[in-house]
């Protein structure tokens, strides 16, 4: 299992800790876009592996027949060309409908960390934050020292003279 599939596992097993009708569509969402992506992957690979045996198959024909370089057209170069072309161009798509789903199934994914964030604050809340703590018993004593001459009251210069 990819490390891909174990977090979209983990997601939809911490989405569904708290089990609403909108958590288990969001899961049945999560499920069927991860089923297409699959499904497209494995159109990917097939029309790849399809795409390789056109182009093995040029390869063989421009080494086994000798009039490959002349003007005329053998159909097995004919059906190779065809079958290489065609492959690629489906590969094209496939590889671009794979990322649109990749793309939705991370919209999804993200969805479900807002959720699980929301059930965590919601079971743990945060604790208030600890007081600041001075490391520096020098800064500390400047920091008393000044309080302290500002809570001093001004000398009233006019009685001294």
């Amino acid at each position: 299992m990819s490390e891909y599939r174990k977090q979209a596992t983990f997601l939809r097993k911490m989405v569904m800790h708290e089990d609403t009708p909108e958590n288990r569509a969001l899961c049945e969402r999560m499920a069927h876009v991860e089923h297409c992506e699959r499904c497209t992957q494995c159109a990917c690979r097939l029309v790849g592996l399809i795409a390789l045996l056109g182009l093995a198959g040029l390869g063989y024909s421009a080494v086994l027949l000798p009039e490959f370089f002349d003007s005329s057209t053998h159909f097995i170069v004919r059906l190779c060309s065809a079958l290489g072309l065609g492959s690629a161009v489906c590969f094209a798509a496939f590889l671009a409908l794979w990322f649109s789903y990749r793309r939705a199934a991370n919209r999804l994914h993200a969805q479900c960390r807002v959720i699980i964030s929301q059930v965590w604050s919601k079971h743990f809340p945060t604790p208030p934050a600890p007081a600041p703590v001075i490391q520096d018993e020098a800064a500390m004593r400047v920091e008393v020292l000044r309080r302290t001459v500002e809570q001093m009251p001004e000398p009233d210069l006019r009685k001294a003279g």
